[in-house]
């Protein structure tokens, strides 16, 4: 059986194309492409209803073939195009006629909040201040882990274990682990998960009441309270496409506006070998030929299926590679544009779906062309799919900004998971930062949470309860070590030291950097690369997709790091990594204070600062970069500045201390175990203590 993620793909290639057409002002008309044929229909706009015209035109054409979601489909693109014309926020595409408007009192109390599908979560809250998150990935050792919905037996354990992790692990006010409620006040459950889930969860904790919270609500109060806004304007993009205007408390949606970009851009990425692991050649056998054939071979299934969820982040580092070419963004153009049909189609009806590549319009078939052609070809593609995703997406924003109203806002939140897509994120924050900006937008704040995707809505189901009374940094909400008591052992066993007895964070700067004095007097013991990679592990976890310093593989950013650091995760060649940069030095880098303690932003790297530090840089030039502050984080601050004293940046490279295809290491046994194993991997550090690879 198909995934959603490749079989979905194949409806966007195979459905009519609307293609705009002149017209008088009291005539609309359409332009079809029916069996390589284009074909005009024209209706009186006045007197005539453009979805019986459409339905009997396909009719007549089809031999009396179901149409329904050709029609549905045909008139979402109609309808997106003509809002891109008219001015009236009303035309906008929309799904739902109504609002919802509703009013968070503060409440005190004890909450516990999950959220089950992919990137399954749970959190708990005493008074509004969240305690831990626990992503369920963390605990079984599987990327957007998915208890199972079919599989009762196993849904069961997973949130039975899930519950017990909660109870024994996390710390509540300080006061250790085991430490927090065994009674809630409010459990909150994050659509679509269930009453099922609420019943096992009553196994482990007493909870006085449930409630449910809608899935793209949940988004917005998490996103919204992260922030430091008081009025926001939150835009919530991933499968779907919704816009709220939230003010103390008070959240209502304005828009839901005809769009799933996030999965668009997604299955536009499983035509790139490159991104996917797969071959080409059974993508490509059928183009060009009169034999009906999927577009996609039937490589993903059963658990596999989640790996479709890691292709948006790698075509955003493979577009760098390729060049944005005009005629493959009108594809991705048309594709965006009618991305909001995707959520509509039945499985039944998308995994029936295979047709003779000839019968597309003659741009799909050149596109594909291109793709199956070359290298070269995949990454134009991919390049030209990035821009278009960031077009689309900052015409979309500002323009709903402007509609509002900027005066009326102190800033704009971006979630969702298309708010990973830190160059689309980017391009919001240059154009509404400009004063007075190309839309008369003014300057505007714009803000994204750590955890913009699926793996912070249980934050949002328990402030949609009990919102925040301050702000809260949710850096660090995951889990310590789950066999932190082993660690002196381990030490002990393999010789250890205690990097505050060697000089501390003085002594790590120049061991990253690979000279100064503390350095020189331990050389004979230390004697590993000059420039060494080292694993940081301290303190609780990161919550959310980015490593921040806690679970993180550090070097200084010199020509040769990246490449060792894509070599020991096993990951592409075109992969970035990413700088954390004191505050301090945020002007040296990109000539401008960019703050971005989550890494969401991706700004330009100065060009004089890339030729000095060239790792800084993906090949585009820009650097998705964590901006650290001393609030922030006082050790990783104390040591970047340590470490800007020896070589002029307050800055290092940073990726995830993970191996390929695994959440990020949460044991003691496999930090050590990669330190064995990974041979680029120089030292580890997991708190005070720093392990050294063995000696052969």
């Amino acid at each position: 059986m198909q995934s959603a993620c490749t079989a979905m793909l194949q409806v966007v290639f195979c459905v009519l194309w609307v293609l705009p057409a002149p017209g008088s002002p009291d005539v609309s008309a359409v332009t079809l492409q029916l069996d390589g044929e284009q074909r005009q229909l024209t209706w009186d706009a006045e007197r005539e209803d453009v979805a019986v015209k459409i339905g009997e035109f396909l009719e007549a054409h089809r031999s009396g073939e179901p149409v329904r979601n050709d029609v549905e489909l045909l008139l979402r693109q109609l309808r997106a195009q003509t809002a891109r014309r008219k001015a009236d926020i009303s035309t906008l595409p929309s799904k739902n006629g109504g609002s919802i408007k509703k009013v968070l009192p503060p409440r005190k109390g004890s909450q516990i909040a999950l959220y089950n599908s992919h990137e399954a979560n749970i959190a708990i809250s005493i008074d509004g201040r969240v305690q831990c998150v626990l992503e369920l990935e963390r605990l079984f050792g599987v990327r957007y882990y998915t208890p199972s919905l079919s599989n009762a037996t196993e849904r069961r354990h997973a949130w039975l274990e899930a519950a017990k992790t909660i109870r024994d692990r996390c710390d509540c006010e300080g006061g250790g682990p085991g430490s927090c409620p065994r009674r809630f006040d409010s459990g909150i459950l994050v659509r679509p998960s269930s009453e099922a889930e609420a019943n096992i969860i009553e196994e482990v904790f007493s909870v006085d009441e449930w409630r449910y919270i809608d899935h793209q609500e949940a988004h917005a109060v998490m996103a919204y309270y992260a922030s430091s806004m008081r009025t926001a304007l939150v835009v919530v993009s991933d499968a779907a496409f919704h816009v709220f205007h939230v003010s103390l408390g008070s959240v209502k949606r304005i828009a839901s506006l005809d769009y799933g970009l996030g999965t668009m851009y997604m299955l536009l990425a499983g035509l790139l070998p490159e991104v996917t692991g797969q071959p080409l050649d059974a993508r490509c056998q059928y183009t060009g030929k009169p034999e009906s054939g999927p577009l996609f071979p039937e490589f993903l299934s059963g658990d596999l299926h989640l790996q479709c969820l890691s292709w948006a982040g790698k075509l955003m580092g493979y577009a760098a590679a390729g060049t944005a070419l005009e005629d493959l963004q009108e594809v991705a153009r048309e594709a965006f544009e009618v991305s909001g049909a995707m959520p509509k189609y039945s499985m039944e009806h998308i995994m029936s779906v295979t047709f003779p590549t000839t019968e597309l319009p003659a741009r799909f078939q050149d596109a594909l062309q291109q793709v199956c052609a070359s290298d070269e070809g995949q990454r134009n593609f991919a390049a030209s799919v990035q821009v278009e995703f960031e077009r689309i997406t900052n015409l979309t924003v500002t323009e709903l900004v402007r509609r509002v109203g900027p005066q009326s806002l102190d800033g704009v939140v971006m979630t969702g998971g298309c708010a990973l897509n830190v160059l689309a994120n980017q391009r919001v924050y240059d154009f509404l930062e400009k004063e007075g900006g190309e839309a008369g937008a003014g300057s505007v704040e714009v803000w994204v949470p750590p955890s913009p995707n699926d793996g912070g809505l249980s934050i949002g189901g328990l402030w949609s309860v009990a919102p925040p009374l301050a702000r809260q940094p949710l850096q660090y909400l995951g889990f310590s070590l789950w066999d932190s008591e082993s660690l002196e052992e381990a030490a002990n066993l393999r010789g250890a030291r205690r990097l505050q007895e060697l000089g501390g964070v003085d002594f790590l700067a120049e061991l990253l950097v690979g000279e100064g004095s503390l350095w020189a007097e331990r050389m004979e013991r230390f004697g590993r690369p000059a420039r060494p990679i080292v694993a940081v592990v301290r303190g609780r976890q990161e919550f959310g997709p980015r490593a921040l310093g806690h679970r993180s593989l550090l070097a200084v950013p010199d020509a040769t790091m990246k490449d060792r650091m894509n070599r020991l995760k096993a990951r592409q060649w075109y992969r970035p990594v990413a700088p954390m940069i004191a505050e301090e030095d945020l002007v040296k880098v990109f000539g401008r204070r960019i703050l971005s303690p989550y890494m969401s932003m991706a700004p330009e790297v100065l060009e004089e600062t890339r030729k000095k530090f060239p790792a800084l840089a993906h090949f585009d030039g820009t650097a998705r970069h964590q901006s650290v502050s001393r609030a922030d984080e006082p050790w990783v601050h104390a040591l970047l500045l340590a470490v800007g004293k020896r070589t002029g940046l307050a800055a290092l490279i940073n990726t995830s201390f993970n191996t390929k295809g695994k959440p990020i290491v949460n044991t003691i046994l496999e930090c050590l175990r990669m330190l064995d194993e990974l041979p680029d991997l120089d030292y580890v550090l997991i708190e005070d203590w720093l392990f050294e690879k063995a000696r052969s």
